[in-house]
């Protein structure tokens, strides 16, 4: 097999299995949000400045590109969401056939990573404007680093500036190339110290600042001109509101790597699209090596540089992998085996297993093994994703409920969208405003009879509740037994992806009288067409909400004819594990959930399974159960403090106190819970009660009852230790106040 072709077949393989691996349903959550936008700017003809969709922030100062939502609105108008499917899963064979073409030096091993680095650029290949940022930031680093390595001339600089412009007027993720440009100077004045390199690298920036000062000045030419900055400051606060506050997990994009031994065996998990990342890390820790050794530190500083911000935030998984394939292969082209022979046979070795590699992940694709598998909310082929509550919506226009409308933050982009302009939404991804994130988060943290609904209800007009039930993105976000039960908000439609509550006022009493319905009754309708795996998502959502709603056996028995359908499916399987661990079948849940695990681990599954096996007293496995799911977590707060009480339950206190210590570190930063912290107070008094530091423990049980002063077992505990460090006055208080506690709540 010659040279070409073997570069050829590879090329073709990493472009076929980007083409299918972008060809999924629609289910982002900004899409709709863009869309409308682009729909108000075609109609009015013009770019909004202010907020147009929203309700609750009418008139605010909003500067963000409309171009790529007037895009995306066209498509849609021309082809439905079908034709958004089909547009992204192009646009990621086209990047991905444009980086394996045009890296330069990159051989053989530029298709090879590009075949590992497919699902990172699908993730940001979406039909949102960051798939723009994706493309842009691989046509300018391209074009830098051709030109760095001398193989393209200064002239072509002049798609620098065009890159930029066209770049802003889509996406604020322009001040990725603006860091580029930054990244490219550093490149060239880290080969000023090498005599040899030192003349051709000030030449090459000579011919090359005033088209990157041009580039930098096109980034003026938007609307809005310096105010643009303000959209990529809204990421930012994104990121804050993500990585600071922890509200229902955050925004997952803006989510860290856990770089961990445990993450990292996911390199080796065959079927999981996400141990492709790993081995990007792996070859981008090769090529940082390879121009340590040959003196590039430039090249190295921004390999090193983007994997550091990979790590810290999942978004940015895309553009490292674009720096991998781009930077990484050249480097590793270099590397030559003394042998001829030898390196023949390794090299078509490792084409092999590569073409076999993504000859799998092209049928996982095929047959939506990957998407189950993820629990994620698309399947393969074009169209809308089931993740949207469509019925619903049809069902709000269809009866004219009353607005104004809630829904949580991640519904906002579909309402804007489907029931805009009619229906403002309450809030989406936009970023407009923080308090308006916050007081989304707040309302879904609370219970909806509860004093902060009925206020913010009563002071936004709000008469209809819009929420999202889907198995993921939605039902973990709601009490749905509450809302079915609520005394200020009736239920008049539910179905497995979505419920739609009205308000209990005179002035909606005859919607309420004819729509109002039990949820004990409602019976879920099968999709009359889609195939398996239509049938499949309705099996698994519709179980999730008949356990929600405590219908137990109807939801065992969908969940058991949707595993019936992917018979390997893991999420499945862990919610059979609680169904049955909730109906004390121990046998059967402890069965559910290694199965599960065995097919895919997850930090839920070994946390789940490690609490079962504490609430049955076995420690020794316990303990090792929720030691890997620490490792696993993104948020392993609570994970660490699950530990360390099992270690204490093995009377093991040194181990208890370390992860006691990376529960503190893992909680700083997410806002305050007293009784999560009173937990961990509690823990180290009992670590210090098993070392024989009677003080230290009373000390800490002390803090646990400041923290918490209403659960009466902790001044009971203060009163046991208080007494064994011989400060009897103060096991007298602790006595006082937990009789007054018993007494105040018998």
């Amino acid at each position: 097999m010659t040279d070409r072709l073997l570069r050829r077949l590879l090329a073709a393989v990493a472009v076929l299995y980007a083409g299918l691996a972008g060809l999924h349903t629609v289910g982002d959550f900004d899409t709709g949000w863009l869309m409308a936008t682009g729909r108000w700017a075609l109609a009015h003809r013009s770019i909004p400045g202010t907020d147009v969709l929203s309700y609750t922030t009418p008139g605010a100062a909003w500067h963000y590109p409309s171009l790529a939502g007037v895009l995306y609105y066209a498509i849609h108008s021309a082809a439905g969401f079908a034709g958004l499917s089909v547009f992204c899963a192009l646009v990621c064979a086209v990047l991905v056939a444009w980086l394996v073409l045009r890296t330069p030096g990159g051989g053989r091993i530029a298709p090879v990573l590009a075949i590992l680095a497919v699902p990172s650029l699908v993730y940001r290949t979406t039909p949102r404007a960051d798939l723009f940022t994706t493309v842009f930031f691989a046509l300018l680093l391209l074009e830098l680093w051709h030109f760095h390595r001398g193989e393209s001339p200064a002239r072509r600089l002049w798609r620098l500036p065009l890159i930029l412009f066209l770049w802003v007027n889509l996406h604020p993720g322009y001040v990725a190339g603006l860091g580029l440009l930054v990244a490219y100077t550093a490149t060239e004045a880290l080969e000023l110290p090498f005599a040899e390199r030192r003349a051709a690298a000030m030449l090459r920036l000579r011919r090359a600042w005033p088209w990157m000062v041009a580039a930098a000045a096109a980034t003026l030419l938007n609307p809005w001109g310096w105010s643009m900055l303000a959209s990529a400051s809204t990421l930012s606060t994104h990121a804050g509101h993500a990585t600071n506050y922890d509200f229902r997990g955050g925004i997952g994009e803006w989510s860290a790597i856990r770089a961990t031994p445990r993450a990292a065996l996911q390199a080796f998990e065959l079927h999981n699209p996400d141990g492709s990342y790993w081995w990007l890390m792996a070859a981008a820790a090769l090529a940082v090596g390879i121009a340590l050794w040959r003196r590039r530190l430039g090249a190295a500083l921004l390999l090193a540089a983007s994997a550091a911000v990979s790590v810290r935030f999942l978004r940015f998984q895309g553009l490292y992998a674009i720096v991998v394939i781009v930077v990484g292969s050249g480097l590793i082209s270099e590397m030559k085996l003394p042998v001829e022979a030898v390196r023949r046979r390794v090299e078509i070795a490792v084409a092999v297993l590569i073409v076999l590699f993504a000859a799998i992940r092209i049928s996982d694709l095929l047959s939506d093994r990957s998407y189950v598998f993820a629990n994620d909310v698309v399947d393969f082929g074009a169209g809308e994703s089931w993740w949207f509550p469509e019925r619903a919506a049809a069902f709000i226009e269809r009866e004219r409920l009353p607005g104004n409308l809630f829904q949580p933050f991640d519904l906002g982009g579909f309402t804007a969208f489907r029931l805009g302009p009619h229906y403002p939404d309450y809030t989406d991804g936009r970023g407009i405003s923080s308090e308006m994130f916050l007081e989304e988060q707040k309302l879904m943290g609370s219970p909806v009879d509860g004093p902060l609904w009925q206020e913010v209800a009563e002071r936004r007009n709000i008469q209809t509740l819009f929420f999202p039930l889907a198995r993921a993105g939605g039902l973990e976000n709601v009490n749905l037994d509450d809302l079915c039960h609520s005394r200020e908000w009736a239920p008049v439609y539910l179905d497995e992806v979505s419920v739609v509550l009205l308000r209990r006022t005179p002035q909606n009493r005859s919607w309420i009288d004819r729509l109002q319905l039990d949820c004990g009754a409602v019976q879920f309708q099968p999709p009359s067409s889609g195939g398996r795996s239509a049938l499949y998502q309705f099996l698994a959502n519709s179980g999730a909400v008949l356990y929600a709603l405590g219908r137990d056996g109807e939801a065992e028995e969908h969940w058991r004819r949707a595993l019936a359908i992917f018979p390997g499916d893991p999420n499945v399987k862990l919610f059979l594990a609680q169904l049955c661990q909730q109906q004390n079948r121990r046998a059967e849940a402890e069965s559910f959930y290694r199965a599960a695990l065995a097919a895919k681990q997850s930090a839920v599954g070994w946390y789940a399974l490690g609490r079962m096996l504490a609430a049955e007293r076995r420690w020794q496995e316990a303990e090792q159960a929720i030691a890997i799911s620490a490792e696993l977590a993104l948020r392993p707060a609570n994970n660490y403090k699950s530990l360390a009480q099992a270690r204490l339950k093995l009377q093991r206190p040194l181990e208890a106190l370390a992860a006691i210590r990376r529960a503190e570190t893992a909680h700083v930063g997410t806002g305050r819970d007293a009784e999560f912290e009173a937990q961990l107070a509690e823990a180290h008094a009992e670590a210090s009660r098993q070392l024989g530091h009677a003080s230290e423990a009373c000390q800490w049980q002390q803090r646990a009852v400041q923290l918490t002063p209403m659960v009466a077992s902790r001044w009971s505990n203060l009163a046991e230790l208080a007494r064994s460090c011989g400060e009897n006055q103060q096991a007298e208080e602790a006595l006082r106040r937990l009789r007054e506690l018993e007494a105040a709540h018998p």
